[in-house]
């Protein structure tokens, strides 16, 4: 038994916890900023994370993913629906995932210090107060709980800038509402001088794209093109003429952009400010529903009033966006003759509301776009790629998906059709192309640390940032090779860490984080993969291996899955530092290594990526046959 347990959830809370005078107590860290301040100011403590289990955090993300569809218990989806559509099906469920996944496992973790510990006394701040309040119940535990305003939010609340000033990454963040103004703005100036807006009085048959970027997606727009059918690209996330080489892209071809916020008629404007009062009373109702602290359940204890705030506000600033595009889809397809839905994911709220209003009308298709690998013993993280959740059809990469899909998750064939990567046609055109160097350049690519699957934990950072050392370490030993670092371009926390780390290790290291992946894999010699997680394949693996570099892939987590590439040698898979640097200068300088790894390399790919270079071609002749 121990008299007093603190729990520490952020650096901020250390002054209002008085940290520093809690002699007698345990006190516990949650993540790494927290154990990293407590280190710093030399205060004993635990990592908290230690007291979870590999089946603790099996059952968070399982748990996570349950209550995707919690929105439908009748009771609350009758309340809440409109045009025929449940506005609160219609969230981010990356969004729902991130916010889930980061309450329950702050909550499991109190459950198992409170079990293992049996305090007499719970210190903490109100970050957590709701949590041990559900916890406790009739527990004789005294709690004290330290006043600290926090701001919460869904990850899109807040949008991240990201440009580079040389080799180095700048980023800064703008509220939603500031991006959106922003976004809207630059899309009325451009697209109204070029002429870039979808007219909708157009009678033509039209395929539409959601939320495509046109520089990624320069060779299927241009087969698009050749086709007899109207292109629509509908972008409310990410403005769709973001640089010059998007807007040339759209200038150059026939896709036009819809106008997302288009002037609605009186009629119109009226009906959306009486639906959005409607439903935002019936939010106030919500938020003390019993029926969803019942719902939402872990080990018996509800877990409602740890989620509920975030996840109220968000629907209450959200819902006027959500009933006004769904008028303007409403409207778009009484006028509009659409063949084809093309999307890169399904649970996006443009692709949900888009989706739902098309009511199976026209075909939809999902396209593939991330490299995707799993096997039987890591089904349960499929999801991520939508497979579970998906209606309709999708466009895979090669027979190895379809053949895992129809076996694991009894797809029904005809809901398959093998296209290929149209993202990638460009790098097979490129994947020869030499360049005359003296120096070698190994080029570092990081997947981030996220709590997605929620496996990360302290350790996970720590076991990071020895093996990045060392692994700058051995290379500084190594006589004219430079190292760069490509950053992943997603809006992840750690990226901030992985900048502040290399500055710390070597302030010369370029570190890029929106240069094009393409023009960095072509100028290096080897690339050097870092996952911290086996079960979540880096797309940028895939690049590497199309344009004929030889890899190392580092997972972080020891456990080796039985991915193709892996199971095919297509890299050098590693789990450790161990004989690290000899297998950097073979990769390096060693012939017959590098050719076994091309021979490797080629026959992966014939197994694994249908169609090299031409996938667009092929994608736009089955939406040019619908």
């Amino acid at each position: 038994m121990t008299n007093t347990i603190v729990l520490v959830s952020s650096p901020i809370e250390l002054e209002a916890l008085n940290i520093k005078n809690l002699h007698d107590a345990k006190i516990f860290s949650f993540n790494i900023q927290t154990h990293r301040a407590l280190e710093k100011i030399q205060i004993a403590h635990e990592i908290g994370e230690t007291y979870l289990s590999k089946a603790d955090k099996l059952k968070i993300f399982d748990l996570t993913v349950s209550y995707y569809d919690w929105y439908n218990k009748k009771e609350i989806s009758n309340d809440f629906e409109f045009e025929g559509i449940n506005l609160l099906s219609l969230l981010d469920t990356a969004e729902l995932h991130q916010h889930l996944i980061n309450c329950l496992f702050d909550f499991l973790l109190i459950k198992r210090i409170i079990e293992k510990e049996d305090p007499k006394e719970i210190i903490a701040t109100t970050r957590f107060s709701d949590i041990i309040k559900s916890l406790i119940g009739g527990k004789t535990i005294s709690i004290k709980i330290r006043e600290l305003s926090s701001t919460n939010y869904l990850p899109w609340d807040r949008i991240q800038i990201k440009f580079n000033i040389g080799h180095h990454p700048i980023s800064f963040y703008l509220s939603r509402s500031a991006y959106l103004k922003i976004k809207s703005t630059l899309e009325a100036v451009i697209c109204g001088t070029l002429n870039l807006w979808y007219d909708l009085d157009s009678k033509e048959k039209s395929v539409m794209l959601l939320e495509f970027n046109p520089s990624t997606y320069k060779d299927l727009l241009s087969q698009l093109d050749k086709t007899d059918k109207n292109i629509v690209l509908i972008n409310r996330r990410r403005p769709a003429i973001w640089n010059l080489d998007s807007i040339k892209t759209l200038s150059n071809s026939k896709c036009k952009i819809l106008n997302t916020n288009k002037t609605l008629d009186k009629t119109t404007k009226n009906e959306i400010k009486s639906a959005t009062n409607k439903y935002l009373k019936k939010l106030e109702q919500l938020a003390d529903n019993q029926i969803l602290s019942n719902l939402f359940l872990c080990e018996g204890y509800s877990f409602w009033s740890a989620i509920r705030d975030v996840l109220i506000s968000t629907y209450r600033n959200r819902i006027s966006e959500y009933i006004s595009f769904l008028l303007l889809m409403r409207k778009f397809f009484e006028k509009t003759n659409v063949s084809s839905i093309i999307s890169l994911n399904v649970i996006g709220e443009t692709e949900k509301i888009v989706l739902a209003v098309n009511k199976n009308r026209a075909t939809s298709i999902m396209v593939e776009h991330g490299f995707a690998n799993y096997t039987q013993d890591l089904q349960r993280y499929d999801v991520l790629s939508n497979y579970p959740l998906l209606q309709d059809k999708v466009a895979v990469w090669g027979e190895i998906q379809q053949k895992y899909l129809l076996e694991q998750r009894k797809f029904d064939p005809n809901r398959i059709l093998i296209v290929g990567s149209p993202r990638h046609d460009v790098f097979f055109k490129r994947k020869t192309k030499k360049i005359g160097k003296t120096q070698k350049i190994i080029l570092l690519t990081i997947v981030p640390i996220t709590k997605i699957t929620g496996q990360a934990d302290t350790n996970t950072y720590i076991k990071f940032d020895v093996f990045v050392r060392e692994l700058c370490s051995m290379i500084k030993r190594i006589d004219k090779v430079k190292l760069i670092v490509k950053l992943h371009p997603g809006q992840a926390e750690h990226n901030a860490m992985i900048i502040d780390l290399l500055k710390n290790i070597d302030s010369q290291i370029p570190v890029y984080h929106l240069t094009s992946i393409m023009d960095l894999i072509e100028s290096c010699d080897i690339m050097i993969n870092i996952n911290p997680e086996s079960c979540d394949t880096s797309t940028v693996i895939m690049e590497g291996l199309i344009m004929g570099k030889p890899i190392i892939t580092a997972f972080l987590d020891d456990k080796y899955h039985e991915i193709e590439f892996v199971k095919d040698n297509a890299t050098i898979s590693i789990s450790d530092r161990k004989n690290l640097e000899k297998i950097l200068r073979d990769v390096l300088f060693d012939n017959n290594t590098r050719q076994l790894l091309k021979k490797n390399t080629e026959s992966h790919l014939q197994k694994y990526l249908a169609n090299q270079g031409t996938s667009s071609k092929n994608l736009a002749d089955i939406l040019n046959s619908a």
